[in-house]
């Protein structure tokens, strides 16, 4: 057997170390109004139900393993033997060796074994990749879904109501406010410009109406002329009554000429402003009294802006009722929108922050299978590693020894069976 073994062919063993790097990696990625993806990568080693190290030593021993690293060696797969794995304690270091029959072939497959192991890796990753990518996608076709019919929802919306924003109810609110601001300015002013209409036409002793009547009267070329007339021919008849008496031939004479002026003044006064008007301003020559003039252009002036801001005043109620309803509208149909945007918000938000989460969980490859790295190199064999002389030296001294002592227990088997009978 001792022959045997030295005579079989020398074999040479290679081996190197890997190791599984045990830190984490934590990411996360904060969308400005939309959400946040937190992307985490725990150590390998944080868990105490497996240990990473022995995955990757069945993974090692695998049959597809073994069989992709046979094709690379070209060596039949039942030949190309299985390696040996130490997995050091309190360590995250994998030691492999591998036999071949010559230094360079049992290198080779030990570069061989490294090899298959990282294309397992990379294959198992790339599988998981793609489940976990089916899987995810199949949630994010629902969330798109659910974000067109969100999106969806807000376009039928706009298109069948007034309000399309949210800033148009603002603009409304705020030109609304605008309006009552206003509307509290006129009426301030409209009650200050009464009170000063109505002072001054008090110390007139005149109405704004009759200042009105007056200033149209006076302005007009016609009914001066007539009213001057008026005044020389009631002057006249003056004179010529103290003089002569009342059935003189002049003071008839000037009497007939003031009374032709009175109606032709009656006449075009009430074709200017009115009946029974002409008796009442004939009196008002505003023409000789410049300051009973201004005081007359003061109140016409403030009438007149009297009447202007309450004009002013109804435009502005008028618009405030209108844009009252209008509000009322646009308030319901604000709410409605609102709930549709937040509804589209959240639908969006949940489409994004899944994608997101799709795309970091692309970058996370080595949650599942850490990576690994080697740490020594694939050694080339510098002796042989069988057979040994030395074992089969000292095996051939053990099997002497005792095929020694089994001859002779033989031998001397009845003296020593005597000798133990004796002994009981």
């Amino acid at each position: 057997m001792i022959a045997a073994y030295l005579n079989k062919p020398p074999t040479f063993r290679s081996d190197m170390d890997l190791v599984l790097p045990g830190t984490g990696a934590n990411a996360n990625v904060t969308l400005d109004e939309v959400g946040q993806v937190v992307s985490s990568t725990t150590a390998p080693f944080a868990s105490g139900g497996f240990n990473p190290r022995v995955n990757y030593k069945e993974i090692l021993m695998s049959r597809r393993v073994i069989e992709n690293a046979s094709e690379k060696t070209s060596i039949d797969p039942k030949r190309f033997g299985t390696p040996k794995i130490r997995l050091t304690e309190q360590t995250s270091i994998l030691n492999i060796e591998i036999s071949g029959r010559s230094q360079e072939q049992a290198q080779n497959k030990a570069w061989a074994l490294y090899k298959s192991l990282q294309e397992e890796l990379d294959r198992l990753r790339t599988d998981e990749i793609l489940r976990r990518d089916a899987s995810i996608k199949a949630v994010l076709d629902k969330y798109r879904e659910r974000l067109n019919a969100a999106r969806a929802a807000i376009i039928d919306f706009q298109q069948r109501s007034i309000i399309i924003s949210g800033d148009q109810l603002d603009k409304l609110m705020a030109m609304l406010s605008n309006i009552e601001e206003k509307q509290l300015y006129v009426k301030a002013e409209s009650k200050r410009i009464g009170d000063y209409v109505h002072q001054l036409s008090t110390d007139l002793g005149v109405s704004s109406a009759m200042a009105g009547q007056a200033f149209i009267l006076q302005s007009d070329s016609a009914f001066r002329s007539y009213l001057n007339e008026f005044s020389k021919s009631s002057a006249s008849l003056s004179e010529y009554q103290s003089r002569w008496g009342l059935n003189h031939p002049r003071v008839k004479a000037e009497k007939a000429r003031l009374d032709t002026a009175k109606e032709q003044l009656l006449v075009r006064s009430q074709k200017l402003v009115g009946p029974n008007a002409a008796h009442t301003f004939t009196t008002l020559d505003l023409q000789f009294n410049p300051k009973r003039a201004q005081l007359f252009s003061d109140l016409m002036t403030a009438y007149a802006q009297l009447q202007g801001h309450e004009a002013e005043l109804q435009d502005l109620s008028l618009s405030e009722a209108m844009m009252t309803d209008k509000l009322k509208v646009y308030s319901r149909e604000a709410a409605e929108l609102d709930r549709l945007q937040r509804e589209f918000d959240l639908a969006e938000a949940v489409f994004t922050s899944a994608a997101a989460r799709l795309e970091a969980s692309k970058a996370d490859v080595f949650a599942s299978y850490p990576v690994v790295q080697i740490l020594t190199d694939p050694s080339y064999p510098t002796s042989i590693a069988s057979p040994k002389k030395a074992l089969a030296i000292a095996a051939g001294i053990f099997g002497a020894f005792f095929i020694t002592f089994a001859l002779v227990v033989v031998c001397q088997r009845n003296v020593i069976i005597q000798a133990v009978l004796k002994t009981h």
